[in-house]
């Protein structure tokens, strides 16, 4: 083992003219009381139910051992802590040289004086130490060290033992633990000083240590773990303890109990010697140590202390038999955050439902890269602040078990690089559809920070220039998307192999440099749409979910509603000519194609067919997955979907309808709520027109993405054929197992393998091999392979379920479970749909439904904003939805407040 030396420092600065006692604000002097007792300070003074408490200031430690400190120093510098036995022998001494210290009179007088004033000469008390850091040398308890158990803590201490245990707590701070934990963390020896706290004892029967997130991943649910009798034995683990797990959704509750054998309490005919170790009473065994009522008050109390301080804590407390509830102590989680990771796919999963493959991750990588790179630099961060973190930037998503996730961690790391994040923050959190159990716990700097100000003011003012120009921005976007697409198009219809590679790249390369502003546009989106929540929530909170999306509605169509009115007009002039249904009940898709191609059904619903493919080809299920056909690649899907609503009775107008309707509805209840108060109606009308204005503007630019895949799509199924007819592949459809890299570099040299179809054989053998699905939401720590949690299935198929109600409504009707929407049958008119996801292909799905569950999304998610849209109750987000619902089963769902209940047989 290394020899391990500590670091000489300067002599510690005298502390004299120092306050050798501390009580009230001056405990809040961390320098003197240590971290420890400042802290329990502060938790006083905020009202929390803390033992009263004063302290031996840190500086008398030092004043105490001036007499000493060069035999202290001399002993240290032979210091070897390699040596087990030096080490024991050297702490041995360095305790005895400090006990022999001797401690000024007035000092001893003024313990004693405040011992009678502050507990009565009779009490019980207890005597722990804090470990003051120097200089850069942190103290016990702080946010970077813990340092906890190493310094010595004594309790059921009389007032005549007082003097003599406060001298042990000074002697701690060279005991062999505290002179080994400091050489190994590279502290220096010298560096540190000793405050010691005299805190009335409380006679604890049940006690507890709480952490406010998972002490190994840093997840915000809480961990409780709770034992008999004072918290010694919790904290030392002396006694079984019960374990609680609080999930931040609802505070639901795990409970791992424990057989408490035994507990941990005071001899009270012999005080002297301390907590001791006793059988537990056998009625207490098997009982839960803590009640669901204590449990809750615990939790409460300990988010408030997790508030005051800012980050999450590890608390100690306990009850006394009278039931009263005491804060003992309360320091810091210490969290790597640098090797911590959240995850989510709970918004991403409508893009890349389920298993993806290589080809599709690499080029969503690459699309994340290019669209956020954009954005930060219209918000204004330099481009060489984004050089430094382009690792960041291309670790936006992750492949896990073969699906896409959000690597969260990035998310905040990337979107802090601007001062206008404290804006948006919470708007981004609920769009991402953040659980509150993965959220990061380090704090955006407020916009007010003086020392941020001059960036703040910069970033704030290109933000207003963003929102006023923002429209001729988009339109500009617009404009120049149609040519640069039209153009590499036409440049791809004559290129050979390496040139159509040179295409892709350029399309990236200009993407990249004007796509951030679609990005810019969910921002004032998200920021819009917040405002009008605390506006409604404000003004008329009585209205409910269902007042904001009534609004929402109306005003004029954007890219994806006119895709689907053209849809549904197809499926109206179908529904005219009876023989294409006829058809398709006893042909094959390809075959009533090549009949419509043709024209043996007339040359109308076949020109309306070609141009619906022409024009919005690239929208349809999974279109962002590569190895998706979408209709510009097999217009034959177009019959299928049109079909469907042939077969109905929708048209276009009663859509219009259904639209125009529900915002009048919204619109005279608006006015009924808000009578007599014009100005905020006015203002409240305002804000939504903003909001729809830039919901419009996604849909829009949404569409945009789509047409970009599609290019991608169809220049990888030539480069694949391409790849086959070489002989590099199998098959051209392999060539969705390569990376876009591997592809391009192939042709342009420079690929890493020549071995393409070995690695598309290891791939395709993955794809369809990956296990079960991991969580919607979850954090790792450390190596992420190595800690991905278990699949967790809840297939538990009764009772009332919940999600995040999206859009309003009651409905009862029969649940059909839709894993894949290219294979379901016949929809029945009472159809609740559960899927896992939805994308903008499922809406011919969903306009078929009485309701929309699904297990994914948020309140921005394509599922959401579409229920709202047609009016359709809708819950998003409702964990195992598919596995938790029988198909077949009859349900009741509340899409307002987000519950679903499977009905009894007598119910239904």
């Amino acid at each position: 083992m290394r020899r391990l030396r500590a670091r000489r420092t300067p002599r510690i600065p005298s502390r004299a003219g120092q306050r050798p006692i501390l009580r009230g604000r001056a405990l809040l002097n961390e320098a003197e009381a240590g971290p420890k007792f400042s802290r329990q300070a502060r938790m006083a003074a905020a009202g929390f139910p803390v033992p009263h408490f004063f302290c031996v200031a840190a500086g008398v430690f030092t004043e105490v051992l001036r007499p000493v400190r060069a035999t202290v120093d001399a002993l240290l510098t032979g210091l070897d802590t390699a040596d087990p036995g030096t080490l024991e022998k050297t702490a041995a001494a360095l305790r005895e040289t400090v006990l022999s210290a001797p401690v000024p009179a007035a000092v001893e007088r003024r313990l004693y004086d405040t011992f009678d004033t502050v507990f009565g000469p009779d009490a019980v008390v207890s005597v722990r130490s804090s470990v003051v850091g120097i200089g850069t040398d942190a103290g016990e308890d702080s946010a970077h060290d813990a340092f906890a158990g190493i310094s010595d803590s004594f309790l059921y201490v009389t007032r005549d033992q007082v003097l003599d245990r406060v001298r042990q707590c000074w002697a701690s701070g060279f005991g062999p633990q505290a002179l080994l934990y400091r050489a190994a963390r590279g502290g220096t020896q010298h560096g540190f000083a000793v405050a010691v706290g005299v805190q009335r004892m409380e006679f604890g029967r049940r006690s507890f240590v709480l952490f406010t997130c998972d002490p190994l991943t840093g997840a915000r649910d809480r961990v409780l773990a709770a034992g008999l009798g004072v918290g010694e034995g919790v904290v030392q683990e002396k006694v079984p303890v019960d374990h609680y797990f609080v999930s931040r959704r609802g505070n639901t509750v795990r409970s791992v109990p424990a057989d408490k054998t035994h507990m941990m309490e005071e001899n009270p005919d012999r005080l002297d010697d301390g907590p001791r170790t006793v059988p537990a009473p056998e009625e207490l065994r098997h009982a839960p140590a803590l009640t669901d009522e204590q449990i809750q008050r615990v939790v409460a109390v300990g988010d408030r202390i997790e508030k005051l301080f800012g980050r999450p804590q590890d608390i100690e407390g306990t009850f006394t038999a009278d039931g009263r509830l005491h804060i003992l102590q309360a320091r810091p989680v210490v969290l790597e955050l640098d090797r911590q990771r959240l995850w989510s796919n709970a918004n991403i999963t409508e893009s890349y439902p389920d298993v993806t493959t290589a080809l599709t991750y690499s080029f969503a990588q690459r699309f994340y890269r290019e669209d956020f790179h954009g954005l930060y630099r219209l918000l204004g961060v330099n481009r060489k602040v984004l050089d430094r973190h382009e690792g960041e930037l291309r670790g936006m998503i992750g492949l896990l078990r073969g699906r896409v996730y959000y690597s969260l961690s990035t998310w905040y790391t990337l979107h802090g690089l601007s001062r206008t994040f404290p804006l948006w923050r919470n708007s981004f959190e609920r769009m991402m559809g953040m659980s509150p159990s993965v959220t990061h716990v380090r704090p955006t700097p407020p916009l007010t920070d003086p020392a941020l100000l001059p960036a703040t003011a910069a970033a704030l003012a290109r933000m207003a220039w963003r929102l006023l120009t923002h429209g001729a921005a988009v339109r500009d976007f617009e404009t120049w998307w149609e040519c640069t697409l039209a153009a590499h198009r036409e440049a791809a219809k004559t290129a050979d192999p390496l040139q159509l590679a040179g295409l892709m790249r350029s399309l990236w390369t200009e993407a990249g440099d004007r796509w951030g502003i679609t990005l810019v546009n969910d921002v004032l989106l998200q920021m819009h749409e917040t405002l009008v929540m605390k506006m409604l929530d404000r003004w008329v909170p009585q209205a409910g979910p269902g007042l904001h999306s009534d609004l929402l509605c109306g005003g004029q169509e954007n890219r994806s509603v006119t895709i689907l009115m053209s849809v549904v007009d197809i499926a109206e002039r179908m529904r005219a000519a009876p023989g294409v249904l006829q058809a398709l009940a006893v042909k094959p898709l390809d075959e009533v194609w090549d009949d419509i191609d043709r024209h043996v059904h007339g040359s109308d619903l076949a020109d309306r067919l070609r141009a619906h493919a022409h024009l919005h080809g690239d929208r349809g299920l999974q279109e962002l997955k590569l190895e998706i056909p979408v209709p510009r690649d097999q217009p034959a899907q177009l019959l299928r979907i049109t079909a469907e609503y042939a077969r109905g009775d929708v048209t276009c107008a009663s859509l219009r309808e259904r639209d125009a309707e529900a915002r009048r509805t919204g619109e005279r209840r608006l006015a009924d709520l808000l009578a007599g108060h014009p100005l905020r109606r006015g203002a409240l009308r305002a804000v939504l027109a903003g909001q729809r204005r830039y919901v419009d503007m996604r849909e829009n630019t949404r569409y945009r993405r789509s047409e970009l895949y599609g290019f991608g799509r169809q220049a990888y199924r030539r480069l694949g054929a391409d790849l086959a007819a070489r002989g590099l592949l199998d098959n051209a459809r392999d060539v969705v197992h390569l990376t876009e890299e591997e592809i391009l570099g192939t042709y342009d040299g420079t690929a890493v393998t020549d071995d393409l179809r070995g690695l598309a054989a290891v791939r395709r053998a993955e794809f369809h091999a990956r296990g079960a699905e991991l969580p919607m939401d979850f954090v790792t720590m450390g190596p992420v392979r190595d800690a991905l949690p278990h699949p967790d299935r809840d297939t538990i198929a009764s009772g009332t379920l919940h999600g995040l109600g999206s859009s309003g409504g009651v409905v009862r009707g029969t649940a059909r479970v839709v894993i894949d929407p290219h294979e379901w049958g016949e929809p029945s008119d009472d159809m609740i749909l559960i899927a896992r996801e939805t994308d903008p292909g499922w809406l011919f799905l969903m306009l078929s439904a009485r309701g929309i569950v699904v297990e994914r999304g948020t309140l921005l998610s394509h599922t959401a904003i579409s229920g709202r849209k047609f009016g359709i109750p809708t819950i998003v987000a409702l964990p195992h939805a598919t596995s938790r619902i029988p198909d077949g089963a009859r349900v009741e769902m509340d899409g307002a407040v987000g519950t679903v209940r499977i009905l009894e047989e007598d119910e239904a």
